[in-house]
């Protein structure tokens, strides 16, 4: 056992190609905002038609397939399965750049969600089989940082780097899906799976149906409370990224290079406050503390962003960093799931947590898309009355997730409700926690 503490330098690089891979399908998922104006002009959108593309043809599907992910990755394995999810990545961003009509994007935005849908679960197997067991903590905190490069690449970076060599949306995309290409010869040259974890003594659970699982989490009130939670907080922060963020700045007279690196600084405080709010939450034993701050600052974050913007870049930048922090709550949500949910669940509940996230997104994020079309009578036309009006809706969203955080969510103390039983691998099916 002893082995199972020790970092191994294959297990590093197997490690390395996964968060890698983590970091292109979280580019991938953030790209379209970065370009929203010239997509919207070039495929005639409205605002509502391009949240679809943007936010729910994506997220539906990356949401419907996490625990269907897990069971393809049990039975296939991670370099098999890393192998299929990179092509399909490669697939969608070139097919999506040659798009000129909504539907064929929709269908191109689709398989960009399910490739994208493997990237965080063969990052957590890859933790699970390679990394020192005592460091998993610190590895999944590392994995949320580096996998958050993407979407803080895809605002500020990349919108420079399009800007000076003159790149449209297309010219990028095409890009981005050759850029799939090394990582793909990467895994085929170095990825494996860990042959030697098969035959050790492993905590798992014996293999009930995911049916069964998934009828006993939710009936449980505590299950729907995290993950609305969960949800409520990230969703800005990806709303905002994705869609309405950069042209809301616009309105208000910024460039679009500063309104670009803004969503950047707010990626980067996402970055900065999963491994944070997790340290601090281990630290004082408190779960629900944390959570109930992070969703204030979420709020307070929003509310200065939405109607202090002319207070100075400086104010707007604390903001944004404030509300990438404040969003990072919802890497809370996945501990203390863990610690509500029964051990023959947990996977499942982890699972579902991950699916409330991304599917309230993408029914949510069109929503907010047909309020402004109505606001502007379909004519694209919009003014600083209307964002404030369909921002405070937004605002209201916080708020929700703050009452539940106070009033609902049990606190944990940081103790685990789940039984483990030491039992041979070989005897029953593991269970791989996604997320």
């Amino acid at each position: 056992m002893q082995i199972e503490n020790k970092l191994s330098f294959q297990g590093t690089i197997i490690w390395m190609i996964c968060a890698i891979f983590f970091t292109y399908e979280f580019l991938l998922r953030t790209v379209l905002g970065t370009f929203q104006q010239p997509i919207m002009h070039d495929l005639k959108l409205s605002h509502f038609s391009f949240a679809t593309l943007s936010t729910t043809s994506y997220l539906m599907i990356y949401g419907i397939m996490q625990i269907p992910v897990s069971i393809i990755i049990g039975k296939y394995g991670l370099k098999r399965s890393l192998l299929f999810a990179i092509g399909v990545c490669i697939f969608s961003a070139a097919l999506l750049s040659y798009s000129h009509e909504l539907k064929t994007a929709i269908i191109a935005r689709m398989l960009m969600g399910l490739g994208s849908s493997f990237g965080f679960i063969c990052l957590l197997i890859a933790v699970y089989d390679w990394m020192p067991k005592k460091h998993y903590g610190l590895f999944i905190g590392l994995s949320q940082f580096i996998g958050t490069m993407g979407p803080m690449i895809a605002a500020g970076p990349l919108n420079s780097l399009a800007t000076e060599s003159n790149a449209n949306w297309r010219t990028t995309l095409f890009s981005l899906g050759v850029l799939g290409i090394p990582l793909a010869i990467m895994v085929i040259c170095f990825a494996k799976n860990n042959q030697n974890s098969a035959n050790k003594f492993r905590i798992i659970s014996k293999s009930i149906s995911a049916t069964k699982n998934l009828s006993s989490l939710l009936i449980q009130k505590q299950t729907w409370f995290i993950a609305i939670y969960s949800a409520l907080v990230y969703f800005i922060i990806e709303y905002l990224s994705e869609n309405e963020g950069k042209t809301f700045l616009e309105i208000n007279g910024y460039s679009g290079h500063f309104s670009s690196y803004m969503i950047t600084l707010g990626w980067l405080g996402y970055a900065i406050g999963c491994p944070l709010l997790g340290f601090l939450s281990d630290l004082l034993k408190r779960r629900k503390l944390i959570m109930i701050t992070a969703a204030f600052l979420c709020f307070s974050s929003l509310i200065s962003i939405v109607y202090f913007t002319s207070s100075g870049r400086i104010i707007l930048a604390l903001s944004f960093f404030g509300l990438g922090i404040g969003a990072s709550g919802q890497s809370i949500g996945f501990a203390i799931m863990a610690e509500q949910c029964n051990k023959i669940y947990l996977a499942v509940g982890i699972g579902f947590n991950n699916t409330m996230i991304t599917l309230l997104t993408s029914v949510v994020a069109p929503i907010f898309g047909w309020i402004l079309s109505h606001h502007s009578h379909n004519t694209g036309k919009l003014n600083l009355a209307d964002y404030h009006f369909t921002f405070a809706l937004l605002a209201g969203l916080i708020s929700i997730s703050f009452v539940l955080a106070v009033f609902f969510i049990k606190e944990t103390f940081c103790r685990s409700t789940k039984g483990f039983t030491l039992i041979e691998a070989s005897a029953y099916k593991t269970n791989f926690i996604s997320a």
